[in-house]
């Protein structure tokens, strides 16, 4: 019996749907499946959980102004996402210039947490302080991996 295209192409975008709702945790396990060394399936989680939390801080900092709203601030929130999902991403992709991006990642992650740390007694900024502080971590412990 032959399936339909259309069929397949439903089946398909559910299967994708499916994928792209599952937890973080869940995809943490798919992606230790893959033939990747445990710390950079670790660096690739770091680096996308970073993505997100500086999305997130640079809109909760918009929300709320003042101090929080600042061009700089808002910049350095949204450079850091970038670069955590493009180191991410080449990790991701095996590509050999991921050492490269994870040291400029590493940087610009110590310098967001830096940032976030002077408005510490906000708690969306403390945890966004820590959240690049590890990612920094991470990236910087990569990038000085030898092979």
């Amino acid at each position: 019996m032959m399936i339909e295209r259309r069929e397949l192409l439903i089946a398909g975008a559910g299967l994708a749907v499916g994928a792209a709702a599952r937890p973080a945790a869940a995809q943490r396990h798919a992606m230790e499946g893959m033939a990747m060394p445990m710390s950079m399936t670790e660096c690739i989680d770091d680096c996308i959980a970073s993505h997100r939390m500086c999305l997130q801080t640079a809109a909760y900092a918009s929300r709320k102004g003042g101090a929080l709203a600042t061009a700089p601030l808002l910049a350095m929130l949204g450079d850091c996402a970038e670069l955590c999902q493009a180191t991410a991403n080449s990790m991701l992709r095996e590509s050999p210039l991921h050492k490269i991006l994870c040291g400029a990642c590493a940087e610009a992650c110590e310098r967001c947490a830096q940032e976030c740390l002077r408005h510490a007694g906000d708690s969306q900024m403390a945890r966004c302080s820590a959240t690049c502080r590890d990612c920094a971590a991470s990236c910087r412990e990569m990038a000085a991996m030898d092979g």
